[in-house]
């Protein structure tokens, strides 16, 4: 008896041991696989670009539905599936969820402000991912009534039409990442701390998996507030950058 109440112990113990290592081997996949669809995501975004002389994707709510299925939105046009074999034109019979994986984070848990903030984005959007809304979104940013609207209205100047040609430093300009990194970046404050925890899904505070626009990917800190940080920029012109670090309260490097 003495000895099973040992063995019984020892298994205890090494299980004490063993499930955090499990459970971070676990997160660990989760991330690698997301940086994986991320990779495939950004090169299909090239690939997009070179079948249209250069032309980034511009329409309302273009930073959302991009591809993947139809999710709990209006269906729309999904330009991007044609690179996955996927319907372009979504309805509400295009049964596609399981097919377009591709688009799902594994570790997408929600985050979504309002009612749908416990849901996976990837069921409420039909992708986990968000783009830089000045690359793939409306041809005009909204301008804010703080101290960014001046930088605001200068990238407005040239957003429009937009086209590869006339964007810089692609190796350092974050094109899409996990749902929740544009809440983080933009300079107001999320809604609600909860839902801004939901959205961190790789386990590391105001830490996101991205895609940049040469394609390459990273699990990076998204500084709020940030237009340009050493290791990143979310402006697409270079000549704005000085303009973007004077207005975050930054000195030129």
């Amino acid at each position: 008896m003495i000895e099973l109440l040992v063995v019984i112990a020892v298994i205890a113990v090494l299980l004490a041991i063993l499930m955090p290592a499990l459970r971070s081997a676990k997160a660990l996949t989760r991330r690698m696989t997301c940086q994986g669809n991320l990779k495939q995501i950004a090169l299909a975004w090239n690939m997009y670009l070179e079948d249209n002389e250069g032309r980034f994707y511009q329409e309302r709510n273009a930073n959302l539905l991009y591809g993947g299925w139809a999710g709990m939105q209006v269906p729309s046009p999904r330009p991007l599936n044609h690179y996955f074999n996927l319907p372009v034109d979504l309805t509400e019979e295009t049964k596609i969820e399981n097919d377009a994986r591709i688009f799902c984070c594994p570790a997408d848990r929600g985050g979504v402000p309002g009612y749908a903030a416990e849901e996976k984005a990837y069921n409420y959007y039909g992708t986990s991912y968000q783009t830089n809304l000045m690359l793939i979104g409306q041809d005009q940013l909204l301008i804010p009534s703080d101290q960014f609207a001046l930088l605001h209205e200068e990238i407005n100047k040239q957003l429009r039409n937009l086209t590869l040609s006339r964007v810089v430093q692609h190796s350092r300009l974050l094109l899409i990442g996990d749902y929740g990194w544009v809440n983080q970046w933009k300079p107001i404050p999320h809604p609600r701390e909860d839902w801004k925890e939901l959205a961190e899904w790789h386990g590391r505070t105001d830490s996101f998996n991205m895609a940049f626009l040469d394609g390459h990917v990273g699990f990076l800190n998204i500084r709020k507030g940030l237009y340009v940080a050493d290791e990143y920029s979310v402006v697409p012109f270079e000549e704005l950058f000085g303009l973007a670090r004077e207005i975050q309260g930054q000195e030129q490097p």
